[in-house]
């Protein structure tokens, strides 16, 4: 008679003080007899000095204490035409998300109600193509 399978639900059911038995391993077999069969070392959890962390690291501007999250509602067709310039740029070479965008923008208008020349720092931002349209 063969020994059951361990239930796959044992671990969930043990705590972490009782010892956990390995599965028995059937000894290999070879049909020549001068092979010099070798044990397969035992695989072992690699000792960690500090738990890791669950999920990603916090590197976005989520995790940054210099950004605030808002929601704001715009036309749908602005959005659908802001993404479509995005990709363009993207597609240049220039890599920049909404939020950037946005406080931009922002940050341009307050700068301009405050009366500063806005058309040098819009022209920092992106440079508009030079088109000569007759």
């Amino acid at each position: 008679m063969s020994n059951p399978k361990p239930s796959p639900f044992k671990k969930l059911f043990e705590t972490k003080d009782e010892p956990q038995l390995e599965p028995e391993q059937p000894p290999e077999t070879t049909t020549e007899s001068n092979v010099i069969q070798t044990p397969t070392p035992q695989k072992t959890a690699p000792i960690q000095e500090e738990p890791r962390k669950r999920g990603r690291p916090a590197t976005g501007k989520r995790s940054d204490d210099a950004w605030i999250g808002r929601t704001y509602y715009v036309k749908r067709s602005t959005d659908l035409d802001v993404e479509e310039e995005l990709l363009k740029l993207k597609r240049r070479g220039v890599e920049i998300d909404k939020s950037e965008l946005v406080d931009f923008l922002m940050a341009v208008w307050v700068k301009w109600q405050q009366g500063e020349n806005i058309n040098l720092l819009i022209d920092e931002f992106t440079p508009r193509r030079n088109s000569k349209k007759n």
